[in-house]
């Protein structure tokens, strides 16, 4: 067993190398093209079918009703691409239906593109613990749309998503919330 691991600089000197310190990294005056927002999300989410029993089961939903409402948060990277085109990049978590006393936590990844730093439009995997299905269909394709407005010190993100779903249970979701 050596200590090389724990204590390197320990482990140079005694072979006679020696630290130099570096003045100036050439990588800390490299300018990032990426920008970062992230913020909290609240809005209307419509779970088609998703209150009916189990057509499979006849098992009762624990929703009265498909309409709910969400809360979350959300992190958005933007790669400045040229004038009016930038990658857009969205991560995202969300407990939906505690207006109906149910947590059904989600998490999505969306890729996308911003145009002229306000349309937003992004595509990309979600996955959610609840499948009102039964069947064992946790991960969806989500496609979103919006747009994200500055406002002064913050930013005001719109957004409206659609999750299709195989076998009729797709979600229509209407989002706000504020950037910093």
């Amino acid at each position: 067993m050596t200590v090389l691991l724990a204590f390197p600089s320990a482990a140079l000197a005694s072979t006679g190398y020696k630290l130099v310190p570096v003045e100036k990294s050439p990588f800390s005056e490299a300018k990032s093209d990426w920008k970062f927002r992230s913020g909290a999300r609240i809005g209307y989410v419509y779970a088609h079918n998703s209150h009916k029993p189990d057509p499979k089961t006849g098992e009762e939903s624990p929703l009265e009703s498909p309409h709910m409402f969400s809360v979350g948060f959300e992190m958005q990277q933007t790669m400045t691409g040229g004038d009016w085109l930038d990658v857009l990049l969205i991560e995202g978590v969300s407990l939906t239906g505690l207006d109906q006393s149910v947590a059904a936590p989600s998490a999505r990844f969306l890729l996308g593109f911003e145009i002229n730093n306000n349309l937003q439009l992004a595509v990309g995997p979600n996955l959610s613990a609840h499948d009102p299905s039964g069947e064992g269909n946790h991960l969806h394709l989500i496609a979103a749309i919006g747009a994200s407005v500055d406002a002064g010190k913050f930013n005001l993100p719109l957004h409206v998503a659609f999750m299709p779903d195989k076998n009729k249970y797709s979600v229509f979701a209407l989002t706000t919330g504020v950037n910093w």
